[in-house]
């Protein structure tokens, strides 16, 4: 898998909520990939009861034409509840999917999921995760999209299926959010990594290869 971090340029890159020559929001580490510094009150949710619709979190992309796997090797300090290292895929405004390691409202450390579909999003939360960083993953096959984690590269394990009518070209990049924060939380991305392969099946399993 291609690693987009390794020789990192800030132009490789389109970005949404944040100028990309922001030095205080998007930080670079050429052995330790990058950290992205979100803003308070920033979020991608728009609540189902119409309170809570943000879509103002830093998003930091590319833009990925048919089937890939996306992988992420992510933590962060868990500061303020809702604060959470996320990989996305997006379409527009309305329509985008999200899979992060969060500081859930359990008070726990979590996979949260949710799914953007004409404005309107859901919200899953995922088992407690006690290691300390976690790879995040994001699979596409045709408008069926698989969500996978894994604290090792080797046991990964499928946390959401779903489909979602996309065009052929979608953005897919890192998202980081602190809704509850002060504007000093810190997410910190090891490596974001990208293969364009159209695996046989998104069920479980079907990363074992890679």
């Amino acid at each position: 898998m291609k690693n987009l971090l390794a020789n990192f340029k800030k132009s490789n890159f389109k970005y949404l909520n944040v100028d990309e020559d922001d030095d205080s929001a998007v930080l670079f580490t050429k052995e330790d990939g990058i950290s992205l510094i979100p803003e308070e009150k920033t979020s991608f949710y728009h609540d189902p009861d119409g309170n809570k619709d943000r879509s103002n979190a830093i998003y930091m992309y590319i833009e990925a034409e048919g089937d890939f796997i996306v992988r992420a090797h992510v933590d962060h300090d868990f500061k303020y509840e809702g604060d959470s290292a996320t990989i996305m895929v997006r379409i527009d405004d309305d329509n985008w999917a999200k899979l992060g390691f969060e500081k859930s409202e359990t008070g726990t450390n979590s996979l949260i999921s949710s799914v953007t579909v004409d404005g309107w999003s859901d919200r899953a939360i995922g088992e407690t995760y006690s290691w300390k960083n976690v790879r995040l993953y994001f699979v596409r096959k045709g408008n069926t999209f698989g969500m996978y984690y894994s604290p090792d590269d080797k046991h990964k394990r499928l946390i959401r299926y779903f489909r979602l009518d996309a065009p052929e070209k979608i953005q897919v990049g890192m998202m980081a959010q602190s809704p509850n924060g002060e504007g000093d939380a810190v997410m910190h991305y090891y490596t974001f990594e990208i293969k364009n392969i159209s695996v046989s099946s998104i069920e479980e399993g079907a990363l074992d290869e890679f």
